[in-house]
């Protein structure tokens, strides 16, 4: 009787736990790559806990494993698509830090290619400043709110993958792209620049030795420029990080 009883408490707290693991390894701010697995997996459980007994989501009621088994994962399908939705800021932050470097050359993949290694010290100063601001701000509760908010738009075993979704899939992971592409596109015009004007001084004065100089130029130039663009490249990306709290909401809907 006891187990008949605890039986659609366990399987709501299990549903709900399903869609909610991709996000906490996904997302870096429920834990991501750099925190321990039995954090994010408490995190999960203490999530999905409240969620049952205070929010009242429940289980739809099941007559077969097959049936127990579709659910589950009809769960894990949208749990990866909201993790991916939720995690692509981060992602993005680091990409474009990643352009920046190699444009300027100062990337241990453009300063060291024999090194086998893509290193970037601007893509990680990025991903780490904007995982600080939306740990600090607004993105955190926005991100949490919208997250639980998916579990009234979509409700456990309701989620149906369309061709439509798919699109939209598509198209926040491609103006996600955009937007990091935006962010080292200054970067890019700044390199193109310093190499047009060194070609055009070494057409001017063939006697002058020019070759050695488009790196460190380069490397201060592009550094210069990030140093007094960093507030907006910051509110940037703080705004891309709500834009995709904002979806995780309505994705599934």
């Amino acid at each position: 009787m006891a187990v008949d009883a605890l039986r659609p408490h366990l399987l709501a707290v299990a549903l709900i736990s399903t869609r909610l693991i991709p996000v906490a390894f996904l997302c870096p701010l429920f834990g991501g790559t750099h925190a321990p697995t039995h954090v994010k997996l408490g995190v999960v459980l203490a999530l999905a806990v409240f969620l049952h007994h205070a929010c009242g989501i429940t289980s739809p009621m099941t007559s077969s494993t097959f049936e127990l088994a579709a659910l589950f994962g009809k769960e894990v399908v949208l749990g990866l698509s909201l993790g991916l939705i939720a995690a692509l800021p981060f992602d993005i932050a680091r990409m474009g830090g990643r352009f920046i470097d190699l444009f300027r050359g100062s990337s241990a993949e453009a300063a060291l290619p024999m090194s086998g290694t893509k290193e970037s010290a601007t893509g990680d100063g990025l991903y780490h400043l904007l995982l600080a601001l939306g740990s600090i701000g607004a993105v955190w509760p926005i991100m949490i709110a919208a997250l639980l908010r998916s579990y009234v738009v979509v409700p456990l075993g309701t989620f149906h993958q369309t061709e439509e979704l798919a699109f939209e899939m598509v198209r926040i992971v491609g103006g996600a792209f955009a937007t990091g592409f935006a962010i080292g596109a200054p970067f890019a015009a700044l390199t193109l620049t310093i190499d047009a004007c060194l070609g055009l001084a070494s057409r001017a004065a063939p006697n002058m030795n020019l070759q050695e100089t488009g790196a460190p130029i380069r490397i201060l130039g592009g550094g210069a420029v990030l140093w007094l663009a960093i507030a907006l490249i910051a509110n940037r990306m703080q705004d891309l990080a709500v834009f995709h709290a904002d979806q995780l909401a309505a994705f599934g809907g």
